[in-house]
């Protein structure tokens, strides 16, 4: 079985956890702005200001994120051979660090506009009526959103498949293999893990049988 390769990059610490709770209770993405513009009056202005301001910022935004993820691939092949050359996997981080920097200014910039175009009164509606579903626009994964605190990569087996990825949680364990479990570790949040813990090899198989051929990380969530 080929080694698996587990980065946890751990992007964000105490501090930025606390801005990341700031920006959801404060500010306000323009997809949720615009979802609710008939609930909290917008103008007709507002509504093409907010546009504007989404339209200007998003281009900037997926020209710097295919730059990120290119250089995310740059280190998963430096960290992926046998001997790691340390010097080239710290300045690209480096270089991954910057950009990451760069997209959440761009992000913070955009949010900030957005709310200086709404009301107070409008804005205290929209506290009210935004959803935790309308809190996911936070996440790095989608346009001008938030850093992800983990990001999870795990290279494939020799026979192309991922390692098993188990979610323990206070329901008990649950297994999830491929397809589904990359789908569910975009679900997670990651201020809910507590621990992560991969398991190869012999012990993996020992533990979980066949299932467990390609590896196991296991993931235990927050009570």
């Amino acid at each position: 079985m080929k080694k698996i390769m587990i980065l946890i990059l751990c992007i964000a610490g105490y501090g930025n956890s606390i801005a990341q709770d700031t920006f959801q209770n404060e500010l306000f993405a323009a997809e949720t702005v615009l979802k609710h513009r008939a609930d909290v009056d917008l103008s007709d202005d507002q509504v093409r200001v907010i546009k504007k301001i989404y339209n200007d910022n998003i281009s900037v935004f997926n020209s710097a994120k295919w730059d990120l993820d290119a250089l995310q691939v740059d280190l998963n092949k430096l960290i992926a051979k046998s001997k790691v050359d340390e010097k080239a996997a710290l300045a690209k981080m480096e270089e991954i660090s910057t950009l990451e920097q760069k997209l959440k200014s761009q992000r913070l910039k955009m949010l900030v506009k957005i709310k200086n175009e709404l009301t107070e009164s409008q804005q205290s509606t929209l506290k009210e009526l935004r959803k935790d579903g309308d809190l996911s626009v936070f996440k790095l994964t989608t346009p001008i959103s938030e850093d992800p605190r983990i990001v999870i990569r795990g290279s494939a087996s020799k026979d192309g498949k991922s390692p098993m990825y188990i979610i323990i949680d206070k329901k008990g364990e649950t297994k999830y293999l491929d397809g589904k479990a990359e789908a569910k570790m975009k679900e997670l949040d990651p201020n809910n893990i507590e621990t992560v813990n991969v398991i190869k090899g012999k012990a993996a198989t020992t533990k979980y049988g066949k299932e467990g051929k390609n590896g196991v990380i296991v993931i235990k969530l927050k009570e």
